[in-house]
């Protein structure tokens, strides 16, 4: 059976990657990659981070390519504005392909998600609820599992310092390549400490 694949489906008829599911204060459009866009590494390079477990995971691929990085070291979602691969379509003519004989309308999966998002008809929250949210403590209701809570709250901590780890990585990368541009700017490196003084010298 074949495996479903999140974020690929078809503009028209054409393949595409879909990158924002709608623009932000602009519902009615999306920014997809066409597939035939795209050539040797650079192609590669995509569908590779479209396929990983990251992206598949993930309700927004755009915050994956923006955590990636081409093999040439370029940020891989500015590298798709720059290189104009990103391509503004109207989200009634998207349709996604999560199975090769399978295809939801973009439009139904957004309502869905934003559904999920917004959490449709939240119950309202006790004044207690509401002070535990406020100063950060897990909010714990009767009958939950407090080692099922836990385990929630560290693979939380988890995907926090995966988030972290890959914004150092993107800052020393970028600090690397400022230093590349000029070199002058490049902290000059310190004396260091004074030879010791020799017998002879005592």
């Amino acid at each position: 059976m074949a495996e479903m694949t999140k974020h690929v489906g078809v503009y028209g008829e054409k393949p595409c990657v879909v990158v924002f599911r709608t623009l932000p204060e602009d519902e009615q459009n999306a920014l997809v990659i066409l597939s035939d866009s795209l050539e040797g590494q650079f192609h590669d390079d995509i569908m590779s981070v479209v396929d990983s477990q990251e992206a598949q995971e993930s309700n927004n691929i755009s915050e994956v390519f923006f955590r990636r990085r081409l093999t040439d070291g370029e940020n891989m979602l500015e590298a798709l504005h720059t290189r104009g691969k990103l391509v503004k379509a109207p989200v009634n003519m998207v349709k996604l392909t999560p199975l090769p004989n399978q295809s939801v309308e973009l439009e139904e999966v957004n309502a869905e998600l934003g559904k999920i998002e917004t959490e449709s008809n939240p119950p309202l929250k006790t004044e207690t609820e509401v002070a535990r949210i406020d100063s950060g403590a897990p909010v714990v209701q009767e009958g939950d599992d407090p080692e099922a809570v836990a385990n929630n709250l560290l693979s939380q901590a988890s995907l926090l310092e995966e988030d972290a780890k890959a914004l150092l990585s993107d800052a020393e990368a970028k600090r690397s390549q400022a230093y590349e541009v000029a070199p002058d700017l490049r902290p000059k490196k310190g004396p260091g400490r004074p030879p010791k003084a020799s017998i002879e010298n005592l």
